[in-house]
């Protein structure tokens, strides 16, 4: 039972920080509310026994005026007053004290401003009830009905008589709608108040948060573009550091990056050397059988050269200028078509920002690895605001939902082998990523309906 209870409060938690930030700034704002009651409570039962001590003060003065009283003898009293004389003071242990001295002090300001003189005030008790005649605790304040005051106090007289009041009286009331008034109190208290805290969460969020979203955006692009601008520096100091170490970062990464390039490309280009002398021996083997078999290791070492230094090659900057993208994909399907494989083109790109060799050596890259597995080969080509879609759809095996997304890292083949036959090292997709992502573009590949895989490569305008 914890444990469901536990998961149905996960799934209502906000995943979003404003959403969370609001729910606890709200939820915080009204247990607040509800714990500052008490003061309320006091100020509202403070406010109801006002008007009717006030009240009581005005229609008891001439009583207590009198010179003196004979114990016994009846008195005369207003409506819902009881009046008797004592010769001697009463007994007061009133059960609400703090109520009994709030009024006391009340009741002698009011007797005061009618009797011109201050009264000594002898509280005997202080209630205040509902309409049923039951005491109003602090549910009832919220209560629709009118409250009633009962107060029992006792005044001493010139002769020595102690003359005892008892009392019952309305609590004031503005005249409007019980409801009206609630409302009222809720839409300012509650309402109000939370409308505040949510608008205060969505500034606290917008002015705070926007740093760390873009901070979010950077780090996201990074894994694609590794020489993009360093993050600016601003917003809170928490933020600005984050910003600085992660600039700090980009830069690291970048020049490790530079250097394992470097390092490759080099290992690779000297290869070359030892590669062309072996070469040159091999051909002075009598055995034409093993001379054939080591030309054949060295063409494919070569090979592998080759396409090592190309996909280094494939993420560098090079000069862009405006290229018709159909001419590219005519002049490229006119070199790569068979009669069995005529590769037609739908649509039209128009001109685009790129480079010419480096687009084609992409789209070379991904026509030939459909042709190697497999067959019904179209290339779609839609034209938007935004960019130019190259599609080229195939019918084949596609490729395993488990590689699907590591498929264009660099050496990770569909199949594991790594035979020239096969379709070569792995490298293919990852150079065409490759030269996708440096024109700020993307390269995305999915199985198709049916059967097939389709390869989307995306180039912005």
């Amino acid at each position: 039972m914890r444990d469901l209870l536990l998961k149905g409060l996960r799934r209502l938690w906000p995943k979003t920080l404003f959403g969370q930030l609001t729910l606890i700034l709200v939820s915080g704002t009204l247990a607040i509310q509800l714990l500052s009651s008490s003061i309320w409570f006091d100020v509202r039962y403070a406010q109801v026994l006002e008007a009717p001590v006030r009240l009581m003060a005005s229609r008891t003065a001439p009583l207590i005026d009198q010179p003196g009283c004979l114990p016994g003898q009846p008195q005369t009293a207003p409506a819902n007053y009881t009046v008797r004389c004592l010769t001697a003071k009463p007994d007061s242990q009133p059960e609400n004290d703090r109520a009994a001295r709030r009024t006391a002090l009340l009741l002698k300001q009011a007797l005061a401003y009618e009797l011109g003189h201050e009264p000594t005030v002898e509280m005997i008790e202080v209630d205040l009830t509902d309409a049923e005649g039951q005491p109003l605790v602090w549910r009832s304040l919220f209560g629709l009905q009118t409250a009633t005051a009962h107060i029992d106090f006792a005044v001493p007289l010139a002769d020595g008589h102690w003359l005892s009041i008892e009392g019952h009286e309305l609590q004031g009331w503005s005249g409007e709608s019980a409801w009206a008034l609630i409302a009222d109190y809720i839409l300012r208290v509650y309402v109000v108040r939370i409308i505040g805290v949510i608008g205060m969460c969505w500034l606290a969020v917008r002015l705070c948060l926007r740093p760390l979203k873009r901070l979010s955006d950077a780090a996201n692009a990074l894994g694609d573009n590794l020489d993009q601008k360093p993050l600016a520096v601003e917003g809170p100091l928490e933020v600005r550091q984050a910003a600085q170490t992660f600039n700090a970062m980009q830069k690291q990464i970048v020049a490790m990056v530079n250097d394992q390039s470097f390092f490759l490309a080099a290992v690779s280009h000297d290869l070359r050397t030892p590669l062309t002398r072996m070469r040159l021996r091999i051909e002075r083997l009598s055995d034409v059988d093993q001379r054939e078999r080591l030309k054949q290791n060295i063409y494919q070492m070569d090979k592998m050269i080759t396409q090592v230094l190309v996909y280094l090659q494939s993420a560098n900057q090079h000069t862009c200028q405006f290229i018709d993208v159909d001419s590219v994909l005519r002049t490229l399907c006119a070199e790569l078509s068979t009669p069995a494989e005529p590769l037609p083109v739908s649509g039209r790109g128009g001109m685009i920002y790129a480079n010419g060799v480096l687009l084609h050596r992409c789209l070379q890259n991904l026509l030939v690895n459909a042709q190697a597995y497999a067959r019904d080969i179209t290339l779609e080509v839609d034209r938007s605001s935004s960019g130019v879609t190259l599609r080229i759809n195939d019918r084949g095996p596609g490729i395993a939902p488990a590689v699907l997304q590591s498929i264009t890292d660099p050496f990770v083949r569909a199949d594991h082998s790594r035979n020239d036959q096969s379709g070569g090292f792995g490298l293919g997709l990852s150079i065409a990523k490759r030269i996708a992502v440096s024109h700020k573009g993307s390269l995305t590949l999915s199985n198709r309906e049916g059967g097939g895989l389709s390869a989307c490569v995306f180039l912005p305008a």
